[in-house]
């Protein structure tokens, strides 16, 4: 199973693997599932009868502070324990100069070890897998004013980084014509893709949520095999996979889905019809 714990003398070992389908749900789409009882229960049991896996981020979860109704995180909460143990819980890491393989094979989550070191020891009180990560999106609520902190602490640094960077005509020209395959590693490759809007119209905005969103996207479209995020996400993906195709790079990257366009019925079916 994609996550497990196991006792190993008086220690707990904890172990997990990204098995495809890999998939990523950003915060409005894990909201979106969650809401709908028949969503929910669509979403796991695909996940489960596919042995797949649901990619989950501290990050992602943490944007559940910005709802001020608990319903929202008790709702995800029953989303995540109809899926467990298929959840990978991973890092979020700054960008990687490096990348093994090239642009044609898909970077590795990195496993959040901290935080699963704690989950094993929490195997250690309740025993079960299921109670082990109870509580996971309720704690973000009841901590919401130091996970909104956070969250802009997170984001501030991406936004300062953008506005300074596209202010110079020398980046904003090579952000433009750069072709795909100079060298870059895969995710400064998607990085430069995914950020084009913001880099070529100086006039932009850019909100805390878009640079929260740039976070995941990132991570979402070099890790996983389908991910469903909001519509301007999705349209700069498909952006991205269509100068692949027009210069016939080899560079696997997600399927990228949103809610417009019955998204969410395509999202699903392609989990049910994987591979």
């Amino acid at each position: 199973m994609p996550i497990s714990f196991a006792f190993d003398g008086d220690d707990v070992i904890w172990t997990q693997q990204f098995a495809s389908p890999t998939v990523y749900l950003d915060t409005y789409a894990i909201r979106e599932i969650s809401e709908s009882t028949q969503l929910t229960t669509r979403f796991a049991e695909a996940i489960k009868r596919k042995n797949g896996t649901w990619l989950l981020a501290p990050l992602s979860m943490g944007e559940f502070a910005v709802f001020k109704d608990p319903r929202h995180c008790a709702q995800a909460e029953i989303l995540l324990a109809q899926v467990v143990p298929h959840i990978y819980l991973f890092e979020t890491k700054p960008l990687s100069e490096e990348g093994v393989g090239g642009l044609s094979q898909r970077s590795r989550p990195r496993p959040d070890a901290k935080n699963l070191d704690w989950f094993s020891q929490r195997f250690c009180q309740v025993g079960s897998l299921q109670d082990v990560f109870q509580g996971m999106f309720q704690l973000v609520h009841d901590r919401r004013e130091e996970m909104l902190e956070c969250l802009n602490g997170a984001a501030l640094p991406i936004k300062a980084t953008f506005e300074r960077y596209r202010q110079a005509e020398s980046y904003r020209a090579n952000a433009k014509a750069a072709p795909l395959g100079n060298g870059r590693s895969r995710q400064f490759v998607i990085a430069g893709e995914l950020s084009r809007d913001f880099v070529l119209d100086i006039n932009a905005n850019i909100s805390r949520n878009d640079a929260l969103d740039f976070m995941h996207a990132v991570d979402a479209v070099d890790y996983c095999d389908l991910v469903l995020l909001d519509k301007a996400w999705e349209r700069r993906v498909n952006g991205l996979r269509k100068r692949i195709a027009e210069e016939g790079v080899d560079m696997p990257i997600a399927r990228c889905f949103s809610k417009s366009n019955n998204g969410i019925e395509a999202f699903l079916d392609a989990i049910e019809r994987w591979p």
